[in-house]
């Protein structure tokens, strides 16, 4: 952990200062980040230990208040995933994947940097879904707008369906932009946090993974099914929940970029309730 430790410090030394970490806390993000941009392999399996930040969900909500904090979550791990290795909008081009100390220590993300130009269907819903809240946001308060994961999500999203993993349909592309425009009118709800995303942009990225299939998101696997053993840097294979094992211990990257704060509802780890990190069986009432 510690080799990881300054493995960071010098890729934030060297320029990348990430949103996520400008807190200064040396947390389980930044091992995350750190794996993306060329740190160590954080797999469902592979990520452990105790204390603050162990839980990927747990990262960005405190503070927060009940009703905000997926959106504020899911925003704030969205804009560090992204910061390792993509430009500000959706449409820009694709950067190159960070490296540690050496050539041998390069770590790939799961999903990597191909360069290949986005889908325009996926353009389109990470637009929605990042730029468009953060051009509303510096428009009310009268400056520009600043770093987003718009051209991260746009990458990933477009890797997952061209490997034909999800699909995307235009019709409710086209729900969530225009929820999400309505939601932001006028500016009361302008905050520190990211506006959680309306219901209409739920649920729109569907698998086509089956049981067994390799995978790099749960959401890439039928519903029901999770991407067992999958990190940032790590494939996994789509499984059933387990009724015990540990839970909760990884980000799923194409889940974090496209906001969709219920995929662990549609795509749970455990059959039962992950309980501080651990699968364990659901309370039954007496």
């Amino acid at each position: 952990m510690e080799r990881v430790r300054h493995k960071c410090l010098a890729v934030l030394h060297g320029g990348r200062k990430l949103a996520g970490l400008q807190r200064g806390a040396w947390t389980r993000w930044g091992v995350v980040i750190c794996a993306v941009a060329g740190g160590a392999g954080c797999s469902r399996e592979q990520v452990g230990g105790n204390g603050a930040g162990t839980s990927a969900s747990a990262s960005a909500e405190a503070g927060a208040s009940a009703g905000a904090s997926a959106g504020a979550s899911a925003g704030a791990r969205a804009r560090a995933s992204a910061r390792a290795s993509e430009g500000v909008n959706a449409r820009g081009s694709a950067g190159g994947t960070a490296r540690g100390q050496g050539a041998g220590d390069e770590v790939k993300p799961v999903y990597p940097v191909t360069g290949e130009a986005p889908d325009p269907l996926a353009v389109r819903l990470c637009e929605a879904l990042h730029a468009v809240p953060a051009a509303r946001k510096a428009a009310c308060r009268g400056g520009k707008p600043g770093f987003h994961a718009g051209a991260a999500c746009a990458r990933t999203l477009s890797a997952a369906m061209r490997a034909g993993a999800v699909t995307v349909g235009a019709e409710e592309v086209g729900r969530c932009e225009g929820a999400m425009t309505a939601s932001l009118e006028g500016c009361g709800w302008v905050s520190a946090l990211t506006p959680v995303p309306p219901g209409a942009c739920e649920g729109i990225v569907r698998g086509t993974r089956g049981e067994g299939a390799m995978c790099r998101s749960s959401l890439e696997c039928g519903v029901g099914i999770t991407c067992a053993g999958v990190g940032p840097t790590a494939e996994g294979r789509c499984a059933k929940p387990r009724v015990s094992g540990a839970c909760g211990r990884a980000v799923d990257t194409l889940a974090v970029l496209t906001r969709q704060t219920r995929a662990e509802k549609d795509h749970p780890e455990c059959a039962g309730r992950c309980a501080q990190y651990v699968c364990a069986a659901e309370n039954v009432a007496k």
